[in-house]
């Protein structure tokens, strides 16, 4: 496969200096680049946290995902790229019955630039004339998707989502090796990224040890920690297996992994800690151990933001450390 004229010559040498700090032991091409694409799987948990009269929380998923999707020509330059990104950005369902019986369309919940791969004059016209219209699209689709759920609660496994359903909605990791007409190798890669919306409560109908995390596992682990008189949380979380979820079947060893938006029931309305340590503080160990187990090479698990400018500055560093 061959590209042309990939890179504009003016950027090449802060490609090459990214390649060649000699942090890879392995002997590397003078005129090797690496450029990165994302494929960007937004999964929201559509189980009872979306509705705020039972769980408020400051921004609604939608305007957080619809501000997300409206920088979707940022996020096309994030680390100096300028050309051929193929970037991917698509609502997946946890629970994908959602789907039956519904109008719903997952296309206008999608935004492709994977698809003018071959023709590069289309790609640019589109992200001036048709890449709006489409954002718009998929914000209003969003909306629908959440005032149908609200009102047909269907609950969200998400173990199993990571076990067995994510899987059709990523792409191939593998690096491709291509040359330019400027002589520059190319080491082509897309990076699946799992925008995962939760409360961060496990509380799905498989009551089986290793699958849950409900309040009454949080209680126990900050019953049991207390009495333990020990000082670290996490290294007595991760020695006692009691405590864990169970490792997926599925290798997530090709899928980073940014969990947002965990609502910590255990704060009074004005943010004040109710329990030492928090359910937030045990939350966020418990699920990055057990993603990490599961082969995740990136986890990053925060808190519900106040702006939705927050969120998506969260979200933007985590993509620049992929």
């Amino acid at each position: 496969m061959k590209i042309t004229n990939i890179l504009p010559l003016a950027i090449l040498p802060f490609f090459v200096a990214c390649m060649n700090d000699g942090s890879s032991k392995e002997e590397l091409p003078n005129n090797l680049v690496t450029l990165k694409d994302y494929n960007i799987i937004i999964a929201p948990d559509l189980s009872n946290r979306i509705n705020m009269a039972l769980y408020p929380k400051p921004i609604h998923d939608t305007v957080l995902i619809s501000n997300l999707i409206g920088h979707s020509s940022d996020l096309l330059t994030l680390n100096t790229r300028r050309s051929g990104q193929a970037d991917i950005y698509k609502i997946d369902f946890i629970n994908r019955g959602i789907l039956n019986g519904t109008s719903f369309e997952p296309k206008k919940m999608t935004i492709d630039f994977n698809r003018f791969e071959n023709n590069q004059m289309d790609r640019v016209k589109y992200i001036r004339q048709g890449l709006k219209s489409d954002e718009q699209q998929f914000s209003d689709e969003v909306k629908r998707v959440y005032d149908y759920s609200l009102k047909n609660q269907t609950g969200a496994d998400v173990w199993n989502y990571f076990n067995e359903t994510v899987k059709s909605s990523l792409i191939d990791a593998s690096p491709k090796r291509i040359q330019s007409d400027n002589n520059i190798l190319v080491d082509k890669k897309n990076n699946n990224v799992v925008l995962l919306l939760t409360d961060g409560y496990l509380e799905n109908a498989n009551k089986g040890k290793g699958y849950r995390l409900d309040p009454a596992l949080i209680a126990k682990i900050r019953q049991d920690f207390k009495a333990s008189r020990k000082p670290d949380l996490a290294a007595f979380i991760k020695a006692d297996s009691a405590y864990a979820l169970n490792k997926t079947d599925f290798n997530l060893k090709d899928v980073n992994i940014f969990i947002a938006e965990l609502v910590d029931r255990s704060l009074d309305k004005y943010g004040v800690a109710k329990e030492q340590p928090t359910d937030f503080q045990i939350i966020k160990i418990v699920w990055e151990k057990w993603l990490k187990d599961s082969g995740s090479p990136n986890v990053k698990v925060v808190q519900a933001v106040n702006t939705k400018q927050e969120f998506y500055q969260e979200f933007e560093q985590f993509l620049k450390t992929l």
